[in-house]
């Protein structure tokens, strides 16, 4: 089963209730179907799941695929001599640098963080009950023309209808495309007025005003000059932009994207509960009605 859910991923990603496909697949394998079916139907194997999930979040995973070799930590599709250095470095007694402090018990990298409103554990921003059933995790690129247009146009409504009475959470990743530098320096530039809890309306600066700085030969300049009309500590945010303070968290981001080899921008990811799936854009809203009624 393990290899005919990576072969048919394609299949049952995204849908709502992917039962009837994993069904099927245990009658190909040659299970006892009815056996399959009343395990699937019971969520017999569910806290087992869930409980997995949330030490994998616990220990710091945030894509896949991860792995744990002793206390070393791998992440992503990685060349064989990196597994090499790291299975050499655990035979041979070594350890890994300190790890950052563990989460509280029960929480997840997703779930807002009280210590700094407006972002998750995992340094995300987010926006949204903390209490919503859904949470969307929204993969984006400030210079995505396509991004713009979800951003501006359909977005606004979802936000009305689901984020707004407490229904879903919005958390924000960043995938610039690889080829425009000014996309990733857009993303740094959201989080450095992050810094100042303007990430928001930063973000939503940047989507605006695309047309105007993604052609400007001196873009920092341009989002110093957002950063004013924001009436953000201008010295502060051009400190954090020229220094690259927000670079690593952009280029982590990213690095998610590379290792699940993403197509462009925007990519949504929805959890709920012990499911966790990607969404085309095109099907969010029924996606997230169908959750819902559930």
């Amino acid at each position: 089963m393990h290899d005919r859910l990576f072969e048919t991923a394609q299949e049952w990603s995204g849908q709502a209730d992917p039962s009837e496909h994993f069904k099927k697949y245990a009658a190909d394998l040659g299970l006892d179907t009815k056996a399959f079916a009343a395990c699937l139907e019971s969520k017999e194997t569910a806290a087992q799941v869930q409980a997995e999930f949330e030490q994998g979040q616990a220990a710091g995973v945030q894509g896949v695929p991860a792995f744990f070799i002793n206390d070393w930590f791998l992440s992503g599709a990685q060349p064989f001599e990196e597994f090499q250095k790291v299975i050499e470095a655990a035979l041979q007694g070594e350890h890994p640098p300190p790890t950052p402090t563990p989460l509280p018990p029960g929480a997840t990298i997703f779930d807002p963080n009280p210590e700094r409103p407006g972002y998750t554990y995992g340094g995300d921003a987010t926006r949204g009950s903390a209490e919503a059933e859904i949470v969307l995790v929204e993969f984006i690129d400030f210079q995505s023309a396509e991004n713009r247009k979800h951003s501006l146009e359909a977005w606004p409504e979802l936000e009305e209808k689901y984020v707004e009475p407490g229904k879903v959470r919005l958390v924000v990743k960043h995938f610039p495309a690889p080829d425009q530098p000014q996309g990733f320096k857009a993303a740094e530039a959201a989080e450095c007025a992050g810094q100042q809890e303007a990430f928001w309306s930063m973000h939503d600066l940047l989507f605006q005003k695309q047309e105007e700085w993604s052609q400007a030969d001196e873009v920092p300049a341009m989002f110093k000059g957002y950063a004013a009309d924001l009436d953000l500590d201008v010295d502060v945010f051009a400190t954090c932009l020229d220094e690259g303070q927000t670079r690593d968290k952009v280029e982590q981001d990213f690095a998610i994207t590379q290792e699940n080899q993403f197509p462009s921008a925007p990519q949504f990811f929805i959890i709920m509960g012990q499911r966790a799936g990607n969404v085309p854009v095109d099907q969010l809203q029924e996606v997230i009605e169908k959750l819902l009624e559930q």
